[in-house]
């Protein structure tokens, strides 16, 4: 395992190794990681396991001690859907329960997990690839704060990582496949800004900047004047956010699922560093 500060400044080896067919995930400040189940520090000691199957892929909090999972009571269709919290040194503990029932052509992801805001968004991808139904949720107490049915109208949608918005994406030219980019608020819905010609794949830290991806470009876009920050043309490989800032590591080239692509530093004057080849780095899709 390599750390990298976000200004690509400094560099160098940490005392821990990641298994080369481990799924993994860092905390937003790469404190901590999650290396399939276990909970590992940056200089080393294991400080837990979460109570997930390697398979499940939580949502971290800000501060990096939390993590939240929505998964079904039972791995049978039909069983109720929980949202789990998982914080470190504790049990896990059942937030909301019964908001959806469990289906195995459908994904559960936990777009956001944000103990600060007390915020947990929750959506349902049918087969992985079209959202189905969304879900606000107060944190703290399991309140559904507003569920959304879009009925197969959206390419996609994503939210920022402190939970406060959305990104809803549709056609807005049917003829030519173009996409529009909607930005909500995901309390109540409260259309704020859009972008045209991109998917909207989530924001930087700060909320300024939208990711943005089409079949040959991806970009960030500072979704309020419109304008395009940086941009690079393949196809796009998922992002990970400073938190709180402006920086933002995105992939370009995926491929097939194997982890083959270029991973770029972008900074916030637009301008980007590669990181080495087959660096393998923790991305948001």
């Amino acid at each position: 395992m390599r750390a990298i500060t976000w200004d690509a400044s400094v560099s160098g080896i940490l005392p821990v190794q990641v298994p080369a067919d481990a799924v993994w995930t860092q905390s937003p400040y790469g404190a901590t990681f999650r290396i399939g189940s276990t909970i590992t520090a940056r200089d080393g000691p294991v400080l837990g396991v979460t109570p997930w199957p390697a398979k499940i892929t939580p949502a971290w909090s800000a501060e990096g001690r939390t993590l939240c999972a929505a998964v079904p009571e039972r791995e049978v269709a039909g069983a109720a859907m929980h949202l789990e919290r998982f914080t470190f040194e504790e049990p896990v503990r059942v937030v909301a329960s019964g908001f959806a029932t469990y289906s195995d052509n459908a994904v559960y992801p936990v777009l956001a997990c944000d103990t600060t805001n007390d915020r947990a968004i929750v959506a349902q991808f049918g087969q992985g690839t079209a959202p189905a139904k969304l879900w606000v949720f107060r944190l703290s107490t399991g309140a559904v704060i507003r569920s959304v049915d879009y009925a197969g109208m959206l390419g996609w949608v994503a939210a920022s990582a402190d939970g406060t918005m959305l990104v809803e994406t549709l056609p807005f030219d049917t003829a030519s496949g173009r996409w529009s980019a909607n930005i909500r608020s995901a309390d109540d819905g409260t259309k704020i800004g859009q972008v045209d010609g991109v998917v909207g794949r989530g924001f930087s830290g700060d909320n300024t900047l939208l990711v943005g991806a089409s079949d040959s470009v991806a970009a960030l876009i500072d979704w309020k004047t419109g304008r395009a920050v940086w941009s690079a043309s393949g196809p796009y490989g998922g992002f990970l956010a400073e938190p709180a800032g402006r920086r933002l590591a995105v992939g370009i080239g995926f491929i097939g699922g194997s982890d083959q692509r270029d991973v770029y530093l972008v900074q916030p004057d637009g301008s980007a560093q590669l990181l080495p080849a087959r660096v393998r780095v923790g991305l948001r899709y």
